[in-house]
């Protein structure tokens, strides 16, 4: 049963490759017949990180955060309740910091101090629902805040934001207000370049970052629109060559954002909500798809905070 699976995955992956730009001698940079299922029978997964040893996800319905170790047949719950916890991320000292939909904060969590607010209002005005949240490598927590997560609350920032935080001063800058759905976020691999996914408008967004954490310079890098693919543009993820990965109509898309070409295309058997670099050199991808994790092999290697 398991090995039609996993040729059913494989063939299903196979059949959008060759709609990238490679040549058809080319090795790709996905290896379709890798994809395998590596967890299932929850709600909405999403949120997936990496910290060394396994998988980190969430199951936002199911209000748990959910962890899987490398060569085990099944997760167990890491913590519960989760306030809805979305997107996962590293601090620089390895601890888990999360983007919860339910409190409407970023927060850090450990086995020994639980739960920690890390930051949940803006100039005085609670957050919406934060979505993703990046980490870079002086600190500065970057994260996305649309309203998904709302339910019943009225939005009281009023504007779906793109922010910086530095934890150790205090300091918060708003990026942009100008997004409608702004999701999956990730930086280059010089942390100069910040990456933005809008899963209302299907594309994702370029901007210069500065040390201080204010950006300059947005730009769109490429709009992957298609109503007859399930999926949208939301969990984000960079390579160390540069090349930005996140979940698009079908699938997963990789994205040279110098062109703005979509240089290849992994289909997912179900909607893919977001992605993340783990195993032992980060060259595996990790993609969270509704009620199931899957993983797939690759000739990239992984960077970000995301994978620890």
């Amino acid at each position: 049963m398991m090995g039609r699976l996993r040729a059913g995955l494989a063939a299903l992956a196979a059949m959008t490759m060759g709609s990238g730009a490679l040549a058809e001698d080319t090795p790709g940079l996905v290896i379709p017949e890798t994809l395998e299922l590596a967890a299932t029978g929850y709600t909405f997964t999403e949120g997936p990180a990496w910290d060394g040893a396994r998988i980190i996800f969430s199951d936002i319905p199911g209000d748990a955060v959910h962890v899987l170790v490398r060569g085990e047949s099944a997760a167990r719950v890491l913590y519960a309740p989760s306030a809805n916890a979305n997107g996962h991320t590293f601090d620089l000292q390895g601890r888990l910091i999360n983007a919860e939909h339910g409190s409407g904060a970023i927060t850090r969590w450990t086995p020994e101090g639980g739960r920690e607010v890390i930051v949940a209002a803006y100039q005085g005005k609670r957050l919406n629902s934060p979505n993703d949240v990046v980490v870079r490598s002086d600190g500065l927590m970057l994260f996305t805040d649309p309203p998904y997560g709302l339910g019943q609350r009225t939005s009281e920032v009023g504007f779906s934001g793109v922010y910086a935080f530095d934890e150790a001063s205090g300091r918060m800058v708003l990026i942009d207000d100008g997004l409608s759905r702004p999701n999956g976020l990730a930086l280059s691999p010089d942390e100069r370049v910040l990456y933005v996914g809008d899963t209302a408008t299907q594309t994702v967004w370029a901007y210069d970052l500065a040390a201080d954490g204010t950006a300059s310079g947005k730009r769109l890098v490429v709009d992957v629109t298609d109503d007859t693919k399930p999926g949208r543009v939301d969990g984000l993820r960079v390579d160390t060559a540069g090349r930005v990965w996140f979940t698009c109509p079908g699938g997963v898309c990789v994205v040279d954002p110098a062109s703005g070409a979509v240089i290849e295309r992994l289909a997912t058997p179900k909607r893919a909500t977001n992605l993340a670099w783990g195993g032992a050199d980060l060259s595996e991808l990790y993609i969270t798809a509704q009620t199931d994790v899957y993983r797939v092999k690759t000739r990239a290697k992984g960077i970000g905070s995301s994978s620890r």
